[in-house]
């Protein structure tokens, strides 16, 4: 996972626009959260989300150098296939049967300042790990949260709320740091993710190849 440097996030933060008010927002289910697989390759675990029948959405680094993929899918692993990976947005899209596991739309509407986020995804390619915090702002087309993240949890979701249900906002990328002593420091309040615009425009332009290749 790659790290978000500290200094340039709180410059973002700063420049960030008036707090806006926003509505109340359980936090996901159980129903929404199987939306959530983990990916496993030979020697890595990453995360990743179903965003159509048969198709994965994981982060490019997740899946790079892996011979064979697997996904997770309700307690099996299923042999994947890699239709396509970009490594300039950070995202990859796999075919797999993911046994009708019901796919998480993704967001329309712009994000507003401190808009409830839930960062999910395998911690450590372990148990499925839930982090609350809020929307930041978005720059360099990447979406900052405060929402915690951790090894393994890349290419996971970013969901918030919309029009009374959850959507997928990003793809979980990076988490933030700072330097201490010569070492980086993960920081707990500081989430780095795609935008849902590239993550919409990468599924449509490679979804024709998703078919041709299952």
């Amino acid at each position: 996972m790659f790290f978000a440097k500290l200094f340039p996030i709180l410059i973002v933060v700063a420049l960030s626009s008036p707090v806006i008010a926003t509505a109340q927002c359980s936090p996901p289910d159980r129903q929404t959260k199987a939306g959530i697989v983990k990916i496993e390759g030979e020697t890595t675990a990453g995360s990743g989300v179903v965003v159509a029948p048969g198709l994965v959405l994981t982060a490019a680094h997740v899946v790079e150098g892996m011979d064979t993929i697997d996904v997770i899918v309700q307690q099996r692993p299923r042999p994947a296939h890699l239709i396509a990976r970009d490594t300039t947005i950070d995202l990859a899209l796999l075919a797999v049967d993911t046994d009708g596991i019901a796919p998480l739309p993704l967001r329309r509407s712009a994000l507003d300042t401190k808009t409830p986020v839930w960062a999910i995804g395998y911690a450590f390619g372990k148990r499925l790990k839930t982090g609350k915090g809020k929307f930041r702002a978005v720059a360099n087309r990447l979406i900052y949260t405060s929402a915690p993240v951790n090894f393994g949890q890349s290419g996971g979701g970013l969901l918030s709320c919309e029009n009374g249900q959850h959507v997928l906002t990003g793809i979980i990328r990076a988490f933030g740091a700072e330097k201490k002593g010569g070492k980086l420091i993960r920081r707990n309040d500081v989430s780095v993710a795609t935008r849902t615009d590239d993550t919409r425009l990468f599924i449509d332009s490679n979804r024709i190849y998703a078919s041709l290749g299952r």
